[in-house]
């Protein structure tokens, strides 16, 4: 089986500039066989992205190349020989053999299929490039085709449809696991929710208050800086900026912009100043705003402990599955405020703000949650429930 290990940072000097100062470069999840030998189109693939391209998420990519060396080693095939029939070929045999066979047997999800596909496309592509792979009609790894995607933006009935360049390749993703990948808290959720979480320490109410009614991350709610509390008791913005200049833990490293409501505003206030955060403390210093009953910043760990019970609460209180996790809070933030911009009229400009709010990398990722509130009648009704429930539930009562 393909292993992978995690190389250590080194320096080299540059050869075409003599007298120069070393150059550091990064370690590299780096791809060895199973019989230990380094696999070198992946390493310098992965070198690339890291040391030139400068990517700071390599998660996916490590994992879709790791299964498809699996794949190759376990049925005896080499990433660079392509036989002239195409459902011989490595690419195809590991689409239609791995990906889509377990996409269909529910053992992985097909956008996770289709993301490993891609991968796999994109690493052969710079192989091609930097002439690594040499490549004829009759023997390649796919062939390039014109498709024609659905457009589901605002004034679609202009343009229904749109052509993007794509490899057959691609695997498909059904309309129906892209609406339901989404898991908002619905209307009848949220009131036993915010009951539950009543119950809860402080800390942990304003971290998921800051999942939900501000859509940051789990992580980044946690990493949330004492500092921008402080600053918000004398500021009567609504908006404030995350990101690693105030020591916020968000994807990529990128800064962005998110709502803090009156009400939430007060409590992060209220509880940067408290004696209670002191006392924690114990003499310490924290630059992060939530702290743990040790001392310690809030992490993760603590999150997801008190999440489990806060779930089963909230079953023995309606007698019924909460199938939810800390990560749907976020989705349900933006689920009801893109509701609620869409309400007032802000078709033109709701989806933009709501990517900006949230973070999102692509429109496509903003979009699924348009095409979610098209299909679920009962959420855009209740879009003006979320604030209000919020306050009556649980603000009320802390």
């Amino acid at each position: 089986m393909t292993y992978v290990i995690q190389s250590k940072p080194f320096s080299v000097l540059p050869l075409s500039v003599p007298n120069s100062e070393q150059i550091r470069l990064e370690g590299i999840p780096t791809f060895y066989s199973s019989n230990h030998e380094y696999i070198t189109p992946v390493n310098l693939w992965i070198n690339y992205l890291v040391n030139y391209r400068k990517s700071k998420d390599l998660n996916s990519t490590v994992r879709a190349l790791k299964r498809y060396f699996n794949f190759l080693e376990e049925n005896s095939l080499s990433w660079d020989k392509f036989p002239t029939a195409k459902y011989l070929r490595p690419t195809y045999r590991f689409r239609n053999d791995n990906l889509l066979t377990n996409a269909r047997l529910g053992q992985i999800q097909f956008s996770t299929a289709s993301l490993y596909m891609r991968h796999v496309v994109k690493f052969y592509e710079w192989c091609i490039h930097q002439k690594f792979l040499n490549v004829n009609e009759s023997g390649k790894p796919f062939d390039y085709e014109m498709v024609k995607i659905r457009n589901t933006r605002m004034m679609n009935h202009l343009n229904p449809h749109y052509i993007v360049s794509s490899t057959d390749l691609r695997v498909k993703v059904p309309l129906k696991e892209r609406v339901q990948s989404l898991n908002p808290l619905s209307k009848n959720d949220l009131e036993p929710f915010a009951k539950a979480l009543s119950t809860f320490n402080i800390e942990f109410i304003i971290h998921q208050l800051l999942q939900v009614q501000s859509g940051l991350r789990l992580r980044e709610a946690c990493t949330f800086p004492l500092c921008l509390a402080l600053e918000l008791e004398f500021s009567d913005k609504s908006e404030v900026k995350i990101g690693p200049t105030n020591g916020v833990a968000t994807k990529y490293g990128k800064e962005r912009k998110v709502e803090i409501s009156p009400s939430l505003k007060n409590l992060l206030v209220g509880y940067a100043k408290s004696k209670r955060r002191r006392l924690r403390l114990k003499k310490n210093n924290s630059s992060f705003l939530l702290v743990s009953k040790s001392g310690d910043p809030f992490s993760p760990n603590n999150v997801q402990q008190s999440f489990r019970r806060l779930r089963k609460a909230v079953e023995r209180e309606t007698s019924s599955l909460f199938s939810h996790t800390t990560h749907d809070l976020r989705a349900t933030y933006c689920t009801y405020r893109l509701a609620s911009l869409l309400e007032i009229g802000m078709q033109k400009d709701a989806v933009t703000q709501m990517m900006a709010w949230m973070g999102h990398s692509s429109e496509a990722t903003t979009w699924k949650y348009v095409d979610f509130l098209e299909r679920k009648k009962n959420v855009r009704e209740a879009a003006s429930f979320l604030d209000t429930i919020l306050e009556e539930s649980l603000y009320e009562s802390i």
